[in-house]
């Protein structure tokens, strides 16, 4: 590994931050100043200065996706000879789950006791823990408060009073909410069944509570890599301490103003507490951005400030487009700007790097009929992205016994339907295939030739949160109006921060051209401007459009009972589908997309069978008693 060439590509703040010496050390890294780079290039700079052993080292994120990035460009840098973990040689790189859970395997092994089995359809168990009590169309959102509370490590005799501090906002009574999270529990444990983030909490105990378990695992993880850490939440938090035992071999990197998963429970002031947590550590900032150009950083700056913050970072581009601030009409004008802006960018085949955001999916939804209607693709990104991505992973599988074991992770590990479905098909492979060769190329190529699908170009509707982690040519903000941004939700200084810092980051997907739209009146009400673009930087242009009315078709009549019925069941179809997806860290699209949603409202399944046609047998089967539900749940009057 050549010792300049990892350092040939950084600027001075990313170099400091990849050499500094080998202690505590926490990067303050803001958007788009290349901290994925950063960390890579320091794991393998501690490798080739011999201060790291390769198997010694633990990178801890957040996504699947992210570390499967990290392991390709450690790959590149000479640190790892295959995008897959597991080797006892080479590092160790997963989420949260991924590394508890194999650290519960290892324990098992070692005391020949069972692994927990992790629970497959989570509202059915909360349904029947609840018997005759079912919470019927709530129970999504039940759940979703079960795992706010493991997340903040909050017991169910705890959850009212904490509830009501935090100032969670929840469909049922809190005293409900406890009774059921009690109940789930309990049944949980009658049947030995764990969550997701019960894995992470039997790992920390396991480590605290048996020394030489505690001994073997920090032994085997001396140096400990955590990315995201603005985005830690307290059971997390344990996790990372229970693993680093007060030694200051720790790396890790995050950027407070993108902290924006306060409401599932993470907690930015842990991030902010590293300093005094850790012994004398090193404080580095990486103020370049390298994705914006000082217009569009300029904007984000500007919204950061109703944050109460001032963002230490400065765009490292020339000069470039100003950024365009709107005010419409409505949210129909608000529609057909935004299908004349796109336009002249998209031609077939070509990604046109285009994407438009918005605070919440329901002001999406039409954007996407009317850009339909003009014939402007737009990119769906269930299946495609998660399937390619999981292929090119079991690719670099090099016998049948890894094929078998990420088969294995992944229907355990994920809750993406399209890389369960992808597991799925590898394990039919290697029961089909008995002779000759197998391996992850072979797996790979049968896949890929078996299943083909076509690619999806077009342009990305997405909200802030799904569009975090992302970066596009063009960017598109609708629904600049207080509301939306902030979300009537947010109630507490807390949460108004966290809107901020959200605004912030949807503002920074933008590379080249930002242009932020302001319906003045949106579903018949007036609207007030959002605070955040209330007054303007310096060299935004302002402008007005107004479109003929003609232009303009409304569709049927609000008044007809089969249109509400409708739009009823779909509103309650994607609010199971936010909820799911927010519980599991995934986009709305990968749980159910907005066709499929059209095709139940359309097709009425009446049973699991008849769902199966329309969403495949696997997401059936998973969401089949949730849907039906709300499908045979009488429209709101």
């Amino acid at each position: 590994m050549n010792h300049d060439a990892l350092l040939a590509d950084l600027d001075d703040d990313q170099r400091r931050a990849v050499t500094c010496a080998p202690t505590a050390t926490v990067i303050h890294a803001g958007a788009g100043s290349g901290k994925t780079r950063v960390l890579t290039h320091r794991i393998a700079w501690r490798i080739a200065q011999g201060t790291a052993d390769p198997s010694r080292v633990l990178a801890i994120t957040f996504t699947r996706e992210a570390a499967a990035e990290m392991r390709k460009r450690l790959r590149l840098l000479g640190v790892t000879r295959h995008d897959r973990a597991g080797d006892l040689d080479q590092p160790t790189i997963g989420t949260f789950h991924s590394v508890a859970l194999a650290l519960l395997r290892r324990r098992a092994a070692d005391t020949s006791a069972q692994l927990p089995t992790v629970v497959g359809n989570r509202l059915s168990l909360l349904d029947q823990a609840l018997g005759e009590q079912s919470l019927g169309r709530n129970s999504a959102g039940v759940l979703a408060e079960i795992d706010w509370a493991h997340a903040r490590m909050v017991s169910p005799d705890r959850y009212e009073a904490e509830a009501e501090r935090t100032g969670r906002k929840v469909a049922v009574a809190p005293a409900r909410v406890a009774a059921a999270y009690r109940a789930y529990e309990q049944l949980k444990a009658k049947r030995g069944l764990v969550d997701l983030d019960d894995l992470i909490s039997h790992a920390t105990r396991a480590i605290n509570e048996r020394a030489d378990f505690a001994a073997a695992t920090r032994f085997r993880f001396r140096h400990i890599f955590v990315d995201e850490a603005q985005d830690m939440n307290p059971l997390q938090y344990s996790f990372f301490e229970a693993l680093r035992g007060n030694r200051d071999d720790v790396f890790i990197v995050g950027d407070p103003l993108q902290a924006i998963y306060g409401w599932n429970g993470a907690d930015p002031a842990l991030f902010a507490s590293l300093p005094d947590a850790l012994n004398k550590p090193t404080v580095l900032t990486l103020p370049g951005n390298y994705r914006c150009t000082p217009q569009v950083l300029a904007m984000a700056t500007h919204v950061a400030a109703d944050n109460g913050a001032t963002p230490n970072v400065h765009s490292r581009r020339s000069s470039g487009f100003p950024v365009e601030y709107f005010e419409v009409e409505d949210e129909y004008d608000e529609d057909y700007l935004i299908r004349d802006i796109i336009g002249p960018y998209v031609q077939p085949g070509i990604d046109p790097s285009f994407a438009v955001l918005a605070r919440t999916h329901a002001v999406l939804e039409p954007l996407a009929r009317v850009l339909g209607a003009a014939g402007i693709p737009v990119a769906s990104r269930r299946a495609s992205a998660a399937r390619t991505n999981a292929i090119d992973e079991l690719a670099e599988c090099r016998t049948r016994h890894d094929l078998t074991v990420w088969a294995a992770d992944i229907i355990v590990e994920s809750t993406d339907d399209d890389e369960r479905v992808v597991a799925e098909q590898v394990q039919a492979y290697l029961r089909s295939s008995t002779k000759g060769d197998v391996d992850g190329r072979s797996a790979a190529a049968y896949l890929r030739a078996s299943h083909a699908g076509p690619e999806s170009y077009g342009v990305e509707l997405l909200t802030f949160h799904a569009a975090k982690g992302r970066e596009f040519a063009r960017v598109v903000i609708v629904g600049a109006e207080r509301g939306l941004m902030p979300h009537s939700s947010a109630t507490s200084d807390e949460q108004l921060r966290e809107e901020a810092r959200l605004a912030y980051v949807a503002c920074t997907r933008a590379a080249d051209h930002l242009t932020v739209i302001r319906a003045k009146r949106r579903k018949g009400r007036i609207t007030a401007a959002s605070p955040y673009f209330a007054q303007l930087p310096d060299g935004v242009e302002r402008r007005g459009r107004n479109v003929v009315a003609t232009e303009r078709p409304r569709l049927s009549t609000p008044t007809d009972p089969k249109v509400l019925a409708e739009r009823d069941l779909k509103r309650r179809l994607r609010d199971v589908r936010d909820v799911i997806a927010r519980t599991n860290f995934t986009l709305p699209e990968a749980v159910l997309s907005d066709v499929e949603i059209a095709r139940i409202v359309t097709e009425r399944p009446g049973d699991v069978e008849h769902l199966a046609r329309i969403l495949g047998p696997l997401t059936a089967n998973r969401l089949g008693s949730t849907i039906l539900r709300e499908v045979n749940e009488p429209a709101a009057s």
